[in-house]
């Protein structure tokens, strides 16, 4: 935040047309102001080192030619683990959206969201909720937030043994071969965790398996 009680931003998009638009966009939000762009992830990362001021959040792309957004967000939250990644992205599948998890994102934004989903989620990752449109809601996150052990007390050793794996690339399939179980009892899991943790998908469950502490099995 600068001298001025604004909240300083750093963008990293390959289009420049979008860049300049998020510009105007987050540049008309009264608390936000950008002092960086970049086109990719290593010219990102040297601004950063050579700016003054080190922005608080960073809305950055996924797919950019040159350093992608994965490995920008873990080389940035492995230097800089204050600063709050916002990763915008045009292919909102599961998996993208929980490998930029496990690199450090703290929000995920489809690139057709409006500017009130913007500052939305750009207020809700600085206040260090988790964000990540209707995919899950932020009350699901603070709701957890409040009792994190009782809901660890909850879950069966397979139950998490089954978050571990979800935070992983593999199918559902996948984790029924590996932890040796019909597929129709890792349904039974997933569907009893939807549940448990009030969560409808599985970007939900990794959000849950992160902020427990929990990483993918060796």
């Amino acid at each position: 935040m600068n001298s001025e009680g604004k909240y300083l931003v750093a963008l990293a998009d390959d289009h420049a047309i979008l860049r300049k638009g998020l510009v105007f966009i987050i540049n008309s939000f009264k608390e936000f102001q950008v002092i960086l762009e970049a086109s990719e992830g290593e010219e990102l990362i040297k601004n950063i080192e050579n700016a003054a001021d080190k922005p608080d959040v960073i809305i950055m792309d996924i797919q950019m030619h040159g350093m992608n957004g994965y490995d920008a967000a873990f080389a940035i939250k492995k230097r800089w683990p204050d600063i709050q990644i916002l990763a915008l992205s045009m292919h909102h599948n599961e998996f993208s959206i929980i490998r930029m998890l496990r690199c450090g994102a703290r929000g995920f934004l489809p690139k057709e969201a409006g500017p009130k989903d913007l500052q939305a989620a750009m207020y809700s990752i600085l206040d260090g909720y988790t964000y990540y449109s209707d995919l899950i809601s932020e009350e699901v996150i603070a709701k957890a937030e409040e009792n994190v052990s009782s809901k660890m007390m909850d879950l069966t050793k397979s139950e998490i043994l089954f978050l571990r794996y979800c935070c992983c690339d593999y199918s559902y399939k996948d984790i029924a071969d590996r932890m040796t179980l019909s597929q129709r009892t890792i349904d039974w899991y997933r569907d009893k965790l939807f549940e448990k943790l009030g969560v409808k998908t599985r970007a939900g469950l990794v959000v849950f398996a992160l902020q427990f502490g929990l990483e993918p099995p060796e």
